[in-house]
This record gives C-alpha cells, structure tokens and sequence, in this order.
C-alpha cells in the first residue's frame, strides 16, 4: 500500500511539473555595459557593431537604422503563449556613419511593436527523448504539417 502511495505521489509531481510551463527566449539584446559605451555624435557605426555584435535588422544605406530586439515569452500547455518582456533597442546613424539617436523600448512603454512569431523547429536529432515523446500533447495525439 505504502509503495502504490509514493508512486502516485511521483507520478502526481510528473503531471504538475510539465503544467509550469515552457519559457521562450528570441532575439539578442546586447548588454547594458556595452550600451553604455556609445556615445551619439561620436561613436562611429563600425565601433558600434564591433561592440554590440551584428544587429537583427539593417534598415537603409546612407542613414542606416540597427534594430536589435529580444523577447521571453511562456507557453503552459496548448494555450497561446505570453510575451512576459521584450526589449527593442534601435540605434540611428547619420550620413556620417556617427551615432545621431538611440532609443529603448519594452513592454512597458505600451509602443506598438509587432513581432515576427516565426520558428525555428529543431531536427529530432536535436530534441530531447522526452521532447520528443511528448511533443504531441495538447494537439490531440496528431502531427501538424509545417
């Protein structure tokens, strides 16, 4: 009797842990430190690239924009996921390639930023065994093409 209680209690914990959900993290968003280290109408876009690393969007050739966003969000279940933050920082460069304007945005500043959901779905060879296992649930047991 003793033995089917704690195997109960172990299976309890199984189906209660995979409800916590699953935390989704996208984009790049440098580090405040490096942030820090530019400086508009002096820091060149070269030294900004090699200091924040190459951004998620170019935008233009003669005053380019460099956009770099991160997002978290958290999926419970078959539920639609929550973004939880997102950060956008968005550096613009005159015609002189000198750092004219940086600004940041996230979830709080109520902006209207709308972000691209498209994945990336990883090779099974990538999944986990139980990942894969149990990558079916919540869609009724059925596959749906990409």
């Amino acid at each position: 009797m003793f033995k089917q209680k704690i195997i109960l209690l172990v299976l309890a914990c199984f189906f209660l842990n995979t409800c916590s959900g699953i935390k989704a993290n996208n984009g790049y968003m440098p580090v405040q430190d490096s942030v820090d280290q530019l400086k508009v109408n002096k820091t060149s876009l070269s030294f900004a690239k090699s200091r924040l690393g190459e951004p998620a969007l170019i935008l233009g050739n003669q005053e380019p924009i460099f956009i770099y966003s991160s997002q978290v969000t958290n999926r419970i279940l078959f539920f639609e996921p929550k973004v939880i933050s997102r950060d956008v920082l968005v550096l613009y460069f005159n015609k002189k390639k000198k750092l004219k304007k940086l600004e940041k945005f996230n979830l709080k500043d109520g902006k209207s930023l709308q972000m691209n959901p498209d994945t990336t779905a990883l090779n099974a060879e990538q999944r986990s065994l139980i990942a894969t296992l149990f990558s079916n649930v919540g869609i009724g047991g059925v596959r749906l093409p990409d």
